[in-house]
């Protein structure tokens, strides 16, 4: 079944799927039609286009409620590494990026079919560090001390040899959207730690 996305992007998808022998039992926008769907036709595979109205994790959780027994899969036009875990956490059993082409596209619903996980290579160190619970870094911002995931310090590494964030998206695999974030979190952990600094040297 196909959930979200513009109508041409589902009709595309439904094409391909067809090429590779999958018969589309459900095509819809809406979720709320799309959980009670996935229950109703036993659906094998549930792709969910990221850019579903209402937001594609309240989707996937929707979807795993009303019939828990079928894999979902969330598909974006890059691969996110924020968003592959997101959505593993709503329930989703994979991530499939637009751009492993349409036949990634048909393996990875054959392998979720299977009952299988679908998740990008360039993602399992992420997810390893998720489960190590985001293995940490000591740093230096602006002379302040810092404890940062190691995503962060690989952003902010990069960003002080004068890359910009889409170069430092490019290379890491990451979203423009997703460097911003990281750095936006480096900012505020600096900023965090400068009141309890000036707190210190107060009171020293």
């Amino acid at each position: 079944m196909l959930v979200g996305g513009l109508g041409l992007v589902r009709a595309a998808r439904r094409s391909v799927l067809s090429r590779f022998g999958w018969h589309v039992v459900v095509d819809t926008s809406e979720v709320t039609a799309a959980a009670e769907a996935a229950a109703l036709h036993r659906a094998g595979v549930a792709l969910v286009d990221v850019r579903v109205a209402g937001g594609s994790f309240h989707a996937v959780r929707r979807i795993v409620e009303h019939a828990p027994t079928v894999p979902v899969l969330v598909v974006a036009p890059e691969l996110d590494q924020d968003v592959l875990v997101a959505a593993l956490r709503a329930g989703a059993m994979g991530f499939v990026p637009e751009t492993i082409g349409a036949g990634g596209l048909a393996r990875a619903v054959e392998v979720a079919f299977r009952g299988e996980a679908v998740i990008p290579r360039a993602a399992v160190v992420t997810l390893i560090e998720q489960v190590r619970g985001e293995l940490r870094e000591r740093a230096s911002v602006d002379g302040l001390p810092v404890e940062l995931t190691r995503r962060e310090a690989d952003v902010l590494s990069r960003r002080r040899e004068g890359m910009t964030p889409k170069e430092i998206a490019h290379e890491l695999g990451l979203s423009d959207v997703t460097v911003r974030r990281h750095l936006s979190s480096v900012a505020n952990k600096a900023r965090q730690t400068r009141p309890l600094t000036l707190a210190l040297e107060s009171t020293s």
